[in-house]
């Protein structure tokens, strides 16, 4: 079952000691600018899909980073991408970054998470544990377009990931 909440919502839940965290899921701009212009006492982070939308404006109007899977294969860049922005340089940086790994990003929800990322895991040597069921690994086609991605990326060179 999925729940939507409004930014009011948020921001009243804020208000709880416990409450920490607001990982941002929804693809509405104008709702993360109402949180963070609240300015509550929690970090704000976004999922990393980039058909979501959500991660240049959330790290641009002062987002705390990402809660991603796309880490997990591609971890310093994702951090770069995560980084809080505290002046121009963090936001060259992390344009640089978004913009050169962004395949990755589209590759990594380009079926039900976390398909992609383990299967292409399994492909580089790296243990990705099975996959639970009812999901099956990519192969052919879907599964050659990661192993490209991070061909192009030289995360054979960054990683030591086999690429087959």
């Amino acid at each position: 079952m999925k729940t939507d909440l409004t930014a009011e919502d948020v921001l009243t839940l804020a208000k709880h000691p416990n409450v920490l965290v607001l990982k941002e899921s929804t693809s509405r701009v104008a709702q993360v600018a109402q949180i963070a212009s609240a300015e509550p006492d929690l970090s704000l982070m976004c999922c990393c899909s980039p058909d979501l939308g959500l991660i240049v404006p959330t790290m641009a109007l002062g987002g705390h980073g990402t809660a991603n899977v796309t880490g997990n294969i591609i971890p310093a860049e994702m951090v770069t991408i995560s980084t809080p922005w505290t002046g121009a340089e963090d936001a060259e940086r992390f344009r640089r970054a978004y913009l050169r790994n962004l395949p990755m990003l589209e590759f990594a929800y380009s079926a039900v998470n976390p398909i992609p990322v383990k299967s292409l895991l399994a492909a580089v040597g790296m243990p990705a544990g099975p996959m639970r069921r009812p999901l099956r690994a990519l192969e052919g086609a879907a599964l050659e377009l990661g192993i490209q991605i991070a061909r192009d990326l030289g995360l054979d060179r960054s990683y030591g990931y086999v690429l087959p």
